[in-house]
């Protein structure tokens, strides 16, 4: 049996990944990213490095602490009145400019120009430069000055069973970003793939291939075989990602859109990436079964969509879940659907990022995931064996249900 099982992986791996549709499967979420890297590129090279003009409105005192402290990237100029800078701006001799009223600011900026103000820079030297104002009446120093702008000295730590370690906001931050990008991943995977196994049961079911199949092997090696076929694909497809990005990563280490990636990988906890991608290869198996099973009620290409839809829902709810409960994070239903099978792919790595749940909470969902697998896949058997041969006009639904009483 091991030897026909290998056969019938072999044969499904090697047909599907010599073909255009499968590496259209592989590239198409990658032209996202792509693009926005050439974009982050051509922007970089046409965006001018020159500091934006600004002018300031009748207040040369404000001129001079701004020049002498060189506080702001910009070439300051001063002028007269507001009409005058207005002028200025339409002339396009001016990015913008800066006037004080009533110890209020206001920056005006041209909607023109290429150069642009940053609102909390602007806004911080403003009220570093009112402090100093407000210490000088006050009679402070400027030492005194410094301790009173001196931020507190905060380090966040996380405490579990196993003693504390080092936390804060760029590790849960970076987890977070992580378990999206899972979410999304195994979302991806379960689109393509489970269309694929679909496709693949009934194309052979419509052409009648699958009962010559069947005189050679058992209903129960292409069952497993064709789930084993489509998983070395996933395990691929996966490993061409990280292959690519790894060689991204090396290629094009100097581009800012890399770095800013490459800094939240640096913040990912370890452990947390590992249980991820467990977490990836124990559920796209049980959803593939579960597509194989499904499929195996179709009689012809124009049901497929029919029978993947409802896997494709399934994929979706633990994702939406995790977005709906995220302000009652310890509400019981929220912990009850973060260890569902199925659902608690997409669910438990959302709580996990963010520190709702533990490390054993993930671990026990991942555990009960990897016996959903088992049971499905086992559950599966009989049902595919009994219906690759039939060509019921039933409606898929109905032809389930009656599986499941006749079982």
């Amino acid at each position: 049996m091991f030897k026909q099982l290998k056969l019938v992986a072999g044969q499904v791996y090697r047909s599907k990944i010599k073909t255009p549709s499968f590496w259209v499967t592989v590239l198409s979420p990658l032209l996202f990213p792509v693009v926005i890297l050439i974009l982050s590129f051509i922007i970089g090279k046409t965006t001018s490095d020159s500091p934006a003009n600004l002018a300031i409105v009748d207040n040369p005192v404000l001129v001079q602490t701004l020049k002498s402290g060189k506080l702001l990237d910009a070439k300051l100029s001063e002028v007269a009145d507001v009409e005058t800078a207005k002028k200025k701006i339409i002339d396009g001799k001016i990015d913008g400019y800066l006037v004080k009223s009533d110890d209020k600011y206001t920056l005006v900026t041209s909607t023109d120009g290429t150069t642009k103000f940053n609102e909390t820079t602007v806004k911080t030297v403003l009220s570093q430069i009112d402090l100093a104002e407000k210490a000088a009446q006050l009679n402070l120093s400027a030492e005194d000055l410094v301790i009173l702008q001196t931020p507190a000295d905060l380090t966040m730590k996380t405490l579990s069973a196993k003693g504390e370690s080092s936390g804060g906001d760029s590790k849960n931050w970076a987890n977070y970003m992580i378990s999206v990008i899972v979410s999304v991943f195994i979302f991806i995977l379960l689109m393509a793939y489970t269309q694929m196994v679909a496709q693949e049961i009934s194309n052979e079911k419509s052409s009648r291939i699958m009962e010559t199949l069947l005189a050679a092997t058992s209903a129960k090696v292409q069952y497993y075989g064709k789930i084993l076929g489509v998983t070395l694909l996933v395990l691929t497809h996966i490993l061409f990602y990280i292959v690519l990005g790894l060689v991204a990563s090396l290629v094009l280490k100097g581009n800012e859109t890399v770095k800013s990636v490459l800094k939240m990988v640096n913040g990912v906890d370890l452990n947390f990436l590992v249980f991820a991608i467990l977490m990836i290869l124990v559920s796209i198996p049980a959803y593939l079964f579960l597509t194989a099973i499904i499929a195996s009620l179709v009689n012809d290409q124009s049901q497929v969509q029919q029978a993947v839809s409802p896997i494709v829902y399934l994929s979706m709810i633990g994702y939406m879940s995790s977005v709906i409960t995220s302000s009652i994070p310890n509400n019981i239903i929220a912990r009850v659907l973060s260890y569902l099978p199925f659902i608690s792919s997409t669910f438990m790595p959302s709580r996990l990022a963010t520190e709702v749940s533990s490390y054993s909470d993930a671990y026990i969902a991942l555990a009960l995931q990897a016996v959903a697998l088992v049971l499905v896949a086992k559950f599966g058997e009989n049902i595919y064996a009994k219906n690759v041969l039939s060509y019921s006009d039933e409606k898929i639904f109905k032809q389930f249900i009656r599986n499941l009483r006749n079982k």
